[in-house]
């Protein structure tokens, strides 16, 4: 989104951000009007669970997909995705001088459909509960990479970051050693344990390479 005119570009993210909290509205509604047991509730739980890790690792899909392929003048993925990536490996502390709505507008963008269709086509509580927290967790991923950091930030977010619920600083660290080459996961960054040690990316990367996807030129 960066490419677009300042004031054009505020809208759009401003829009986008709205979009997603006006669609997240109804189902949160939805959940909230149903009755529910001990086990409905223990359902819901493992629910948002699932929908938290769905997040964090979709997190690492991108941020490896950005690192690896294409190239930042890129035709319309290059200023809206690929730029971003490479310019904080570039400069790290770039997004902690980014506002809001620079930070969650690109993540509502991809995230209105997928609440969109949960709003129009409910199939089950528990896929309400799992897409919210999806939206959650999509929301708050670059927020949580930017506080991880960030010299300074608000004390719940150190305390989740102390307890591991949110990206911690130092587990962050292991992804900006030189070659970049592990630790993409970037919104509680549980799932890199899981992707590093079976070479999901790297595989992953074989895999769009054989079929003619153009990986990146850049250093690392």
């Amino acid at each position: 989104m960066r490419s677009l005119p300042r004031r054009r570009l505020e809208i759009l993210e401003g829009s986008t951000v709205a979009a997603c909290a006006l669609l997240a509205f109804p189902i949160a509604r939805r959940l909230a009007a149903l009755p529910l047991d001990p086990v409905g509730l223990l359902g819901l739980l493992l629910a948002v669970i699932a929908g938290y890790l769905v997040a964090d690792l979709l997190s690492g899909l991108v941020h490896w997909f950005c690192d690896r392929f294409f190239e930042e003048h890129t035709p319309f993925i290059g200023r809206l995705l690929i730029y971003p990536f490479r310019e904080h490996h570039r400069d790290p502390l770039a997004m902690t001088r980014h506002g809001f709505l620079e930070l969650t507008g690109n993540s509502c963008l991809g995230l209105a459909p997928v609440l969109a269709l949960d709003w129009r086509w409910p199939l089950s509580v528990w896929l309400d509960a799992l897409v919210l927290s999806l939206a959650a967790g999509v929301v708050a991923t670059n927020l949580l990479h930017k506080w991880a950091h960030a010299a300074t930030v608000p004390a719940p977010v150190r305390w989740l970051q102390c307890r591991r619920l949110v990206l911690p600083p130092r587990a962050h660290a292991a992804h900006h050693r030189p070659g970049y080459a592990g630790a993409y996961c970037v919104t509680a960054g549980w799932m890199n344990a899981l992707t590093d040690r079976l070479r999901v990316f790297d595989a992953l990367g074989h895999a769009l390479a054989a079929v003619g996807l153009p990986r990146t030129t850049a250093s690392d």
